[in-house]
């Protein structure tokens, strides 16, 4: 089992477009955050060159995952709850923070998905033939549920608000179009219908009585989404949100004066910010938005009650959170001085009392947990020595937020990773380029980018045009412009400022990515084919518009079948996807017009049943590419769009790591037989560029 999979190799398409979109700064104004300073990047060059080389670290070391992990915190704040991989299973157990003692629940839960009750009194655990619960009284688990295959039942939520039972989902046809049903399931199994729609819905809200009180969904044939309140069988809108905007109910609070609603939204503007809604009220008020302008929220604590918020956070370069009272920011700030630039996350019991900190950074190979016991400000970790990392974080590195204007004067921002003891000027310089292309590069950690860096290269993962992660604007700007200019242009102007900053070496750059950052790797070698020593595109659209057109027709995993299709998503994004100029402009620019031109080493990989780029139009390419600079190919028999088993992963970090060594000289561990036979298997043949099956050694 390999749960570091794909996903934290480098970042996946298409799929992320329901993500919350996160806002950027106004390119015009010229606002700029103070961690983008070029003094904050000239210090951090400094300290780079000054430390000690980092030992050369294995990769399957890298690789390795933490056996004990998915750690919650029950809400009334009296357990832990946790999977810990063993002899090939994941068990699930239960850990009593007082006494301290284990009590396994489930001997194989891999595929189950595990959520607390708002009580805290069970666990519901969901899996797809069903629903099973495990009452913490009795430490007796049962299945209540079994699903009905015809009626496309499935778990969809639970509200902590109604600890009493969990939400299930029906999608049946009904005249030729489909009829969503949503059910509540006690822990005896027993169901009731909760509300019956055309469309799906996408949040609800309950209230302690298990009735519908506020939800979310799509409206109109330009699937805007809309926040309603429900009154007995009325439906009163209260928030509409068109494409790319969102906005989500979060919480209410029931007094004798009237409800008072939470939610994240846009709410036509460009940051998604906290805003509640007073019963009788006719506007809705900005209560919270990031203090430095430039990110949306990203995450929410509310009191117990929902009477009022508890603390807000964004993430500009890293997630920076905001307490409402002077003793929240208190806590806050006294755990963001232990842990300077560590990512957080937490986890409130009902009475506030203690906390569940997850804390993470770039350089440290796993996450960290600990228990805050807030009335005694005590910090006490927990599973430490069961997650303790093989790295020390001394031998991984930490990321530099970066910000760089685009050619248009456009700010934009992305993320370095500088070696240590190296020559910063005379270092390769390594762009790794997330998917999407509505996704985000986050500044944590990832195999790709340790295993880089710790050869010695620089890495840079700029957030180009189009990413989430800052804003509307933002993710709009590049308008569809996906070919030789727009997101192309950042991903180079952002490499060019790096060199004019004395950072890597002009005659050693390359680049790579998954998804659409493995096309955004085929644009740059095809529209700067002088420049890149060599590049790794995974998964990689040879043509976007013809990707585009094929997941309108085909579906699959690229895009929910629920959610807009294509020809209304990427319009709302800005993509002017409906007009003919558009689609001749991107196959013109695309890497397949151009292959016979090809005259970069590129190491190129695809999963065998890929149901988002079609294994046949990466063959095609391979085939129609210049001869004399025939790609190597790498297909995944058993992978779909993303490797996730612990050899296929394997197999395309070798390819990586391998094709830089090739180039650059930087180290490549050797791969073990297992994975040497399947190289020498999948490594398709034909062209000196390949990468030598003879050459590739065997680790003792």
């Amino acid at each position: 089992m390999m749960k570091k999979s794909l996903a934290s190799l480098v970042v996946i398409i298409f799929t992320t477009m329901a993500i919350s979109i996160v806002k950027a700064d106004d390119s015009q104004n010229g606002v700029r955050a103070n961690d983008y300073s070029e003094s904050a990047l000239k210090l951090a060059m400094r300290n780079a060159e000054k430390s000690d080389r980092a030992m050369q670290v294995p990769r399957k070391d890298l690789m390795r995952h933490a056996t004990f992990r998915d750690i919650n915190l029950s809400p009334d704040g009296h357990w832990l709850s946790f999977r810990h991989e063993k002899d090939k299973r994941v068990e699930l157990w239960l850990r009593n923070i007082a006494s301290g003692e284990d009590y396994r629940v489930m001997a194989d839960s891999e595929d189950v998905d595990v959520k607390w009750s708002g009580d805290g009194a069970r666990l519901w655990l969901p899996d797809e033939k069903g629903l099973a619960v495990f009452e913490i009284d009795s430490m007796m688990g049962r299945r209540i549920v079994r699903y009905d295959e015809d009626r496309g039942q499935k778990f969809w939520s639970l509200d902590h608000n109604f600890p009493d039972a969990v939400i299930i989902r029906e999608k049946i046809p009904v005249d030729g179009k489909w009829q969503y049903r949503y059910l509540t399931v006690d822990g005896n199994g027993k169901t009731r219908l909760l509300r019956e729609t055309k469309s799906t819905l996408l949040h609800l809200l309950l209230d302690r009585k298990g009735i519908l009180r506020y939800a979310s969904g799509y409206d109109g044939k330009k699937f805007d989404t809309v926040i309603w309140r429900f009154d007995n069988n009325a439906r009163h809108e209260l928030m509409r949100c068109p494409l790319p905007q969102q906005c989500r109910p979060v919480a209410f609070h029931e007094s004798d004066t009237g409800d008072t609603l939470w939610a994240l939204a846009h709410g036509d503007e460009n940051l998604m910010s906290l805003q509640k809604l007073e019963d009788g009220a006719k506007q809705w008020q900005t209560v919270h938005s990031d203090p430095r302008g430039i990110a949306d929220a990203v995450s929410l604590l509310m009191q117990a009650d929902n009477s009022d918020w508890l603390a807000m956070a964004y993430r500009p370069d890293k997630v920076e959170w905001h307490g409402r009272t002077l003793d929240t920011k208190h806590h806050l700030d006294k755990l963001a001085e232990q842990f300077p630039r560590a990512n957080f996350d937490f986890t409130v019991s009902n009475n506030g009392q203690r906390w569940l900190l997850g804390a993470s950074k770039a350089n440290w190979q796993y996450d960290r947990y600990f228990l805050y016991e807030v009335e005694q400000q005590s910090l006490t970790p927990v599973f430490s020595q069961e997650r303790e990392a093989r790295i020390a974080s001394t031998q991984l590195i930490e990321s530099v937020p970066i910000d760089w204007r685009g050619k248009d004067g456009m700010i934009l921002y992305g993320y370095l990773y500088l070696p240590n003891g190296v020559p910063l000027e005379s270092a390769p310089l390594i762009a790794i380029l997330h998917g999407g292309p509505y996704n985000r590069s986050n500044g944590g950690e990832d195999i790709a980018t340790q295993l880089l860096v710790n050869r010695g290269y620089v890495v840079f993962k700029p957030n180009f045009r189009a990413s989430t992660g800052h804003g509307v604007d933002y993710v709009t700007a590049a308008r569809g412009d996906f070919g030789r200019e727009g997101v192309l242009d950042d991903i180079i102007t952002g490499m060019d400022y790096l060199l004019a900053n004395g950072i890597g070496d002009k005659n050693k750059q390359a680049v790579l990515g998954h998804s659409f950052g493995g096309y955004a790797s085929l644009l740059a070698v095809t529209h700067y084919p002088d420049r890149f020593a060599f590049a790794v595109p995974s998964a990689a659209p040879v043509d976007m518009a013809w990707t585009m057109a094929d997941i309108a027709i085909e579906g699959g995993s690229a895009l929910s079948s629920e959610g807009p299709p294509v020809e209304i998503l990427f319009p709302g994004y800005g993509v002017p996807y409906g007009e003919k100029s558009w689609h001749q402009k991107m196959q013109r620019d695309s890497p397949l017009a151009h292959s016979e031109r090809l005259s970069t080493p590129l190491y190129l990989w695809a999963g065998a049943n890929d149901d988002r780029v079609a294994l046949e139009t990466l063959v095609r390419y391979f085939a129609e590419s210049n001869k004399e600079f025939k790609p190597a190919l790498l297909i995944d028999p058993k992978s779909g769009h993303s490797p996730h088993e612990r050899l296929n992963v394997e197999a395309l970090a070798w390819l990586i790591e391998a094709s830089a060594d090739k180039h650059f000289g930087g180290g490549v561990s050797p791969p073990s037989r297992e994975l040497k036979q399947f190289l020498m298997k999948n490594l398709q043949n034909g062209s000196t560029n390949l990468l030598d099956k003879k050459d590739i050694g065997t680790e003792e």
